[in-house]
Protein backbone atom coordinates (compact mmCIF):
# COMPACT_ATOMS: atom_id res chain seq x y z
CA UNK A 1 0.00 0.00 0.00
CA UNK A 2 1.49 3.27 -1.06
CA UNK A 3 0.56 6.25 1.69
CA UNK A 4 0.15 9.10 1.29
CA UNK A 5 2.34 12.22 3.58
CA UNK A 6 -0.01 11.69 6.81
CA UNK A 7 -0.42 8.42 5.99
CA UNK A 8 3.27 7.96 6.43
CA UNK A 9 3.81 10.20 9.44
CA UNK A 10 1.05 7.68 11.56
CA UNK A 11 2.73 4.86 10.30
CA UNK A 12 6.16 5.98 11.88
CA UNK A 13 4.47 7.54 14.59
CA UNK A 14 3.26 4.01 15.46
CA UNK A 15 6.86 2.18 14.40
CA UNK A 16 8.03 5.28 16.92
CA UNK A 17 6.27 4.03 19.82
CA UNK A 18 6.72 0.78 19.61
CA UNK A 19 10.68 1.15 19.55
CA UNK A 20 10.06 3.59 22.09
CA UNK A 21 8.30 0.76 24.31
CA UNK A 22 11.43 -1.71 23.21
CA UNK A 23 13.69 0.38 24.20
CA UNK A 24 12.20 1.64 27.76
CA UNK A 25 11.73 -1.76 28.04
CA UNK A 26 15.31 -2.89 27.60
CA UNK A 27 16.34 0.11 29.72
CA UNK A 28 14.29 -0.44 33.02
CA UNK A 29 15.41 -4.20 33.25
CA UNK A 30 18.66 -3.77 32.51
CA UNK A 31 19.26 -0.31 34.44
CA UNK A 32 16.76 -1.43 37.52
CA UNK A 33 16.89 -4.98 37.62
CA UNK A 34 20.00 -6.27 35.99
CA UNK A 35 22.02 -2.86 37.69
CA UNK A 36 24.03 -2.28 34.37
CA UNK A 37 25.22 1.25 34.49
CA UNK A 38 22.86 3.80 32.70
CA UNK A 39 25.31 4.06 29.85
CA UNK A 40 25.88 0.06 28.70
CA UNK A 41 22.00 -0.59 29.49
CA UNK A 42 20.68 2.62 26.90
CA UNK A 43 23.41 1.60 24.45
CA UNK A 44 22.15 -1.88 24.63
CA UNK A 45 18.63 -0.91 24.32
CA UNK A 46 18.82 1.33 21.54
CA UNK A 47 20.97 -0.99 19.35
CA UNK A 48 18.11 -3.93 20.18
CA UNK A 49 15.13 -1.57 19.14
CA UNK A 50 17.29 0.15 15.67
CA UNK A 51 17.02 -3.32 14.04
CA UNK A 52 13.52 -4.11 14.07
CA UNK A 53 12.48 0.07 13.57
CA UNK A 54 14.58 0.09 10.11
CA UNK A 55 11.76 -2.78 9.05
CA UNK A 56 9.13 -1.66 9.88
CA UNK A 57 9.90 1.55 8.47
CA UNK A 58 10.90 0.10 5.80
CA UNK A 59 8.21 -2.19 4.85
CA UNK A 60 5.45 -1.13 6.27
CA UNK A 61 5.30 2.20 6.60
CA UNK A 62 7.16 3.03 3.45
CA UNK A 63 6.52 -0.04 1.31
CA UNK A 64 9.35 -0.56 0.15
CA UNK A 65 10.08 -4.28 -0.74
CA UNK A 66 13.24 -3.78 -3.21
CA UNK A 67 16.59 -4.74 -2.39
CA UNK A 68 18.29 -3.39 0.68
CA UNK A 69 21.00 -0.72 -0.06
CA UNK A 70 23.84 -0.57 2.18
CA UNK A 71 24.93 3.13 1.82
CA UNK A 72 21.29 4.53 0.39
CA UNK A 73 19.72 3.25 3.00
CA UNK A 74 21.52 1.02 6.08
CA UNK A 75 24.69 2.88 6.84
CA UNK A 76 22.32 6.16 7.04
CA UNK A 77 19.80 4.76 9.07
CA UNK A 78 22.39 3.52 11.67
CA UNK A 79 23.80 6.91 11.86
CA UNK A 80 21.07 8.83 12.30
CA UNK A 81 20.04 5.97 14.82
CA UNK A 82 23.69 6.43 16.36
CA UNK A 83 23.45 9.96 17.00
CA UNK A 84 20.18 9.54 18.53
CA UNK A 85 22.11 7.49 20.72
CA UNK A 86 24.99 9.84 21.48
CA UNK A 87 22.40 12.25 21.96
CA UNK A 88 20.23 9.72 24.47
CA UNK A 89 23.54 8.57 26.26
CA UNK A 90 25.05 11.57 26.84
CA UNK A 91 21.81 12.44 28.76
CA UNK A 92 21.38 9.52 30.12
CA UNK A 93 24.47 9.70 31.67
CA UNK A 94 23.67 12.97 33.19
CA UNK A 95 20.49 11.75 34.31
CA UNK A 96 22.46 8.53 36.22
CA UNK A 97 24.81 11.09 37.69
CA UNK A 98 22.73 13.53 39.07
CA UNK A 99 19.73 11.60 40.17
CA UNK A 100 20.31 7.81 40.11
CA UNK A 101 16.59 7.35 39.38
CA UNK A 102 15.14 4.67 37.00
CA UNK A 103 12.49 7.46 36.16
CA UNK A 104 14.80 10.43 35.25
CA UNK A 105 17.32 7.61 33.17
CA UNK A 106 14.11 6.79 30.93
CA UNK A 107 12.91 10.70 30.02
CA UNK A 108 16.62 11.29 29.43
CA UNK A 109 16.62 8.45 27.04
CA UNK A 110 13.06 9.70 25.73
CA UNK A 111 13.90 13.42 24.85
CA UNK A 112 17.64 12.31 23.12
CA UNK A 113 15.43 10.37 20.65
CA UNK A 114 12.41 13.03 20.46
CA UNK A 115 15.01 15.92 19.33
CA UNK A 116 15.94 13.98 15.99
CA UNK A 117 12.28 12.71 15.76
CA UNK A 118 11.07 14.96 13.12
CA UNK A 119 14.28 15.07 11.28
CA UNK A 120 14.44 11.37 10.81
CA UNK A 121 10.81 11.54 9.30
CA UNK A 122 11.79 14.01 6.68
CA UNK A 123 15.73 11.63 6.15
CA UNK A 124 13.39 8.59 5.66
CA UNK A 125 10.60 10.09 3.79
CA UNK A 126 12.43 12.20 1.41
CA UNK A 127 15.82 10.47 1.14
CA UNK A 128 16.18 6.98 2.40
CA UNK A 129 12.95 5.24 1.25
CA UNK A 130 11.98 8.18 -1.23
CA UNK A 131 10.77 6.67 -4.44
CA UNK A 132 12.06 8.34 -7.54
CA UNK A 133 9.02 9.95 -9.70
CA UNK A 134 8.01 8.72 -12.13
CA UNK A 135 8.99 10.51 -15.70
CA UNK A 136 5.99 12.78 -16.70
CA UNK A 137 6.56 10.97 -20.37
CA UNK A 138 5.56 7.75 -18.66
CA UNK A 139 2.63 8.95 -16.84
CA UNK A 140 -0.80 7.75 -18.26
CA UNK A 141 -2.11 11.43 -17.86
CA UNK A 142 0.64 12.95 -19.54
CA UNK A 143 -0.26 13.39 -22.75
CA UNK A 144 -3.32 15.47 -21.30
CA UNK A 145 -0.65 17.77 -19.68
CA UNK A 146 1.00 18.44 -23.21
CA UNK A 147 -1.45 19.19 -24.91
CA UNK A 148 -2.62 16.25 -26.97
CA UNK A 149 -5.12 16.11 -29.36
CA UNK A 150 -5.67 12.16 -28.22
CA UNK A 151 -7.00 13.98 -24.80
Amino acid sequence: MRWGLFGRLVGYSTVSAGTVVVTQSVLVVAYAVLDWPAVVANVVAVCVAAGPAYYANRRWVWSRTDRHSLTGEILPFWSYSLAGLGISTGLVGLADMWWQSTVAVSAANLIGFGVLWAGKFILLDRVLFARPEAPASSRPDAHRAAGSPEA
